[in-house]
């Protein structure tokens, strides 16, 4: 009697562990689908916001120029230069300034300096969720350019310094 009794309990208690097990598996699969475009949001967010402060600082660098009475050609000369260098530190997966880039293993999530090209450059993570028409590595391109009140672009019209965002991009997730 007690030779059936334990033989029912262990076939019960495998088939509440298969179920478990089963559960298990479909919690973790509808939290990846939930989770997934998460990521995909956040890197978006994280490149907006060093634009964001990139922005910030360089009006702020520009602003005390002009209070200390530097020339408008001192603004202009801002034009091309790495745009980290106004921040008070660098964003966190900044990986440094390269003559050549293509050289380098330069990580998605990553932010670089490109000397020859005069560009700040991020690497997309996830690359699959982002579209470009650049060829090659998924990437988003800016460089700093001056900002001229007229069309004849005169150095006494400069209206300022501007982070110019240089391709075309967009993000596909799902929330």
């Amino acid at each position: 009697m007690t030779d059936r009794l334990t033989e029912r309990v262990r076939s019960v208690s495998l088939l509440e562990l298969v179920i478990v097990v089963i559960l298990i598996a479909i919690f973790i699969r509808v939290a990846i689908d939930r989770i997934w475009p998460l990521r995909i949001a956040a890197e978006k967010t994280a490149v907006v916001e060093v634009r964001g402060a990139i922005e910030s600082a360089l009006g702020i660098a520009v602003a005390a120029q002009i209070a200390r009475g530097a020339p408008l050609a001192a603004i202009a000369r801002l034009a091309g230069a790495n745009p980290v260098r106004f921040l008070a530190t660098p964003p966190a997966n900044y990986v440094g300034s390269f003559a050549h880039p293509g050289r380098h293993r330069i990580p998605g999530g990553s932010w670089y300096f490109n000397r020859s090209r005069r560009t700040l450059v991020y690497v997309v993570r996830f690359k699959s969720h982002f579209v470009s028409p650049l060829p090659g590595r998924k990437r988003i391109r800016f460089r700093l350019e001056p900002v001229f009140r007229g069309r004849a672009h005169a150095p006494d019209d400069l209206a300022g310094i501007e982070l110019v965002q240089l391709n075309r991009y967009t993000w596909n997730h799902r929330l």
